[in-house]
């Protein structure tokens, strides 16, 4: 995921600045995940305030530090790490909303997940408000995130492209969560 990664980097900022621009009280976390199953745990980053921050330059300095690493094959923790990120949220009371960017299928069962069928139940006892997810739409094996997404307010969003194509569905995504943020 290297040149997702240097994507991100790229695009993040324009990412919060959309939102706050439209007025969105925005508070960002940054989970790092690979595979679970292969010793490598996930990192939940912290900033000043927590596990999510309204400081963007925090960040930003934090996804700045990414590297691409590690993952070995295919699948990853996908769904466990969106237990960790709703898990670390700190006000339900807020619209809170996930955002995964991955190249790789979900491992099922996982070292906490064990299937789609728990991820949903997870989702809707914490009562995440929105998911979004951004992998390669035509990977077969990833398609299972659509069950998922079928369940939700969110969207997928392809993840292949050039870095133009990634900064483009990362806008697109960001004008997403503003208008079902208003919404809901």
């Amino acid at each position: 995921m290297a040149g997702e990664i240097e994507g991100v980097k790229q695009s993040v900022i324009a990412f919060s600045e959309i939102i706050q621009d439209d007025g969105i009280n925005i508070r960002l976390g940054l989970i790092e995940y690979r595979d679970r199953l292969n010793r490598e745990e996930p990192i939940l980053h912290s900033f000043t305030d927590g596990a999510y921050t309204t400081e963007i330059p925090q960040f930003k300095e934090k996804v700045g530090y990414l590297r691409a690493s590690g993952g070995g094959p295919e699948p990853e923790s996908t769904f466990d790490a969106i237990l960790l990120a709703m898990k670390s949220i700190e006000d339900m009371n807020n619209t809170n909303a996930i955002v995964i960017i991955t190249d790789a299928p979900p491992r099922m069962p996982d070292k906490e997940c064990k299937s789609v069928d728990h991820l949903i139940v997870e989702i809707q006892e914490m009562k995440l408000d929105q998911l979004y997810i951004m992998y390669p739409l035509g990977h077969k094996k990833c398609q299972v995130y659509e069950e998922v997404l079928d369940t939700i307010l969110g969207q997928s969003f392809d993840l292949r492209g050039d870095k133009s194509s990634f900064h483009d569905a990362l806008m697109n995504l960001s004008r997403t969560i503003s208008t079902n943020t208003r919404i809901s």
